[in-house]
């Protein structure tokens, strides 16, 4: 089991965490220095204390205090590249996350990259709230199904997702063309294409609207009046979420949407 920890100024929540299932391995997640507190200096400290008393291979990574986008994609990067390498299968038993530490908005992010990723979730009680009791606890995490009997289908709405992350922003004109140049593929209709917009928009990966602007906000040489770009209203801007970032680089997600 690979665990991954938040930390904060109470290092002592990561070494609790690590007693419930001693993990193969740990990843600490710490903010940078600061005035008050030597969030980094501790978090190497705690590193090197476990893997002297532990025996854990621990490795560090440093996140932003308030940037949940931050926490969220290290935390699903650090799964994804641990599924990769791994030479055996790896699911949601093997994952578990503590979110015990760190700021609010840390572990509100890290509670999302646990829903998302399908890990499970720990929590290290107050010693006084334990009373003699297991400290760490096993919050319930809804599950996603991971069986996609949709086969192919999944396959091109993760693709098509991928090729609108690459620019944030396109057409569908342009997608089509460069979509059905793909050849992972198969005969991509504008009417299938629409299928697979309506359900990234659906789930908010995506943001559909009307009409889209070419060029950009010019001067009339005569009168010195601004000149407005053109918009093609036969065509739609498609714009690729926040959210719809995490699926796009992480695509075994999309299997999860409905």
């Amino acid at each position: 089991m690979i665990q991954i920890a938040l930390v904060g100024e109470t290092p002592v929540v990561v070494e609790e965490g690590i007693r419930k299932n001693v993990p193969e391995k740990l990843y600490i997640l710490h903010t940078k220095n600061e005035v008050h507190f030597k969030f980094a200096n501790d978090a190497k400290k705690l590193k090197k204390k476990i893997e002297t008393n532990s025996k854990i291979p621990t490795e560090l990574v440093q996140v932003q205090a308030y940037d949940m986008g931050d926490v969220i994609q290290k935390i699903l990067k650090i799964i994804s590249n641990e599924k990769k390498k791994s030479t055996k299968f790896l699911d949601r038993k093997d994952f578990a996350i503590n979110i015990t530490g760190g700021t609010k908005a840390m572990v509100a992010a890290a509670s999302t990259a646990c829903y998302l990723a399908g890990a499970r979730l720990y929590y290290v009680l107050n010693p006084d709230v334990a009373m003699g009791n297991d400290m760490v606890i096993e919050l319930p995490v809804p599950s996603i199904p991971r069986d996609d009997s949709k086969g192919n289908t999944t396959q091109t709405t993760s693709i098509v997702l991928q090729e609108i992350a690459k620019t944030e922003k396109t057409n569908n004109g342009v997608l089509i063309e460069k979509l059905q140049k793909n050849k992972s593929v198969k005969k991509l209709t504008p009417q299938k294409l629409q299928y697979h917009l309506k359900k990234l928009e659906e789930n908010n990966l995506i943001t559909i609207s009307r009409g889209w602007t070419t060029g950009k906000t010019t001067k009339d040489p005569l009168t010195g009046e601004s000149v407005a770009p053109k918009i093609n209203q036969k065509l739609t801007t498609i714009q690729i979420t926040s959210t719809g970032k995490y699926y796009a680089e992480f695509p075994d997600l999309v299997g999860n949407i409905a």
